[in-house]
């Protein structure tokens, strides 16, 4: 296939990743990895094919002007032929890098964690724990609302956010504390998943869901009532669900 060669050729001349990203912290057993979905390259293609269609006609237009134009000797343009040439090898060489950057979106989500990987050009992974999650947004717009897609926007605090290869950082590519998951079909889902799991941090006042799991004996020890440790397995519980919820995406 012409486009996988395209594909396979370019990424290899920026040295760019193929495989999924490395998951974040979580249990092994929770890791999902999914893409945006399918509708979501037609969005891309449908706006990108919006402007290429009104490029082409003026382009026409100025062309047919050009031949019926009696100081033009019935002629066409050689600049006008040469923009028309040079629109037809652009659009073909845009439509790759839309399928491109559709292939290399990646969304992995454990337990704990999400993990977004998205660009061959210019790579930006950043990692965000749900222990830091302060607000949730569904943005959509019309021709969204018509694929059934929307975006959900993650927004942390403290610096989860980071580059490929670095856990600690800030991320450099000037997307701050906030996530977005693009072009995914259940958003509102995903959204209210994490909800119940953040309502239930609140609720306990306690930390990283992997922090009370290793503390639940220490807890018990400490003269605890069984319903707090109750309490923290539905915890873990509903960051299981919240896993499996994103991997039907």
């Amino acid at each position: 296939m012409i486009y996988e060669t395209f594909k396979d050729r370019l990424l290899a001349l920026l040295k760019a990743p193929t495989r999924p990203p490395d998951p974040p912290a979580g249990s092994e057993s929770s890791i999902r990895t999914f893409r945006a979905d399918p509708n979501f390259l037609k969005l891309r293609l449908i706006l990108w094919g919006g402007g290429f269609a009104l490029g082409m006609l003026l382009e026409v237009i100025m062309i047919v002007y050009d031949w019926g134009d009696k100081d033009s000797e019935g002629h066409v343009s050689w600049i006008g032929g040469l923009l028309l040439f040079l629109t037809i090898a652009g659009a073909i060489g845009k439509y790759f890098l839309i399928r491109i950057d559709y292939d290399m979106r990646y969304y992995v989500v454990t337990d704990r964690s999400l993990r977004i990987r998205e660009g061959a050009l210019l790579i930006q992974e950043s990692t965000y724990t749900f222990a830091n999650v302060q607000n949730l947004k569904i943005t959509q717009g019309p021709l969204e609302r018509v694929l059934g897609l929307a975006n959900l926007l993650v927004e942390t605090a403290g610096g989860s956010g980071s580059s490929s290869g670095d856990q600690h950082g800030k991320n450099p590519f000037g997307a701050g504390h906030e996530g977005r998951l693009r072009g995914i079909a259940n958003a509102r889902e995903v959204r209210d998943q994490i909800l119940v799991l953040l309502r239930q941090y609140r609720d306990a006042g306690l930390g990283d869901p992997e922090d009370r799991a290793r503390a639940a004996p220490q807890l018990a020890n400490a003269g605890f009532p069984p319903e707090a440790i109750e309490r923290l397995r539905e915890i873990r519980e509903e960051v299981r669900l919240l896993g499996e919820a994103v991997g039907r995406i």
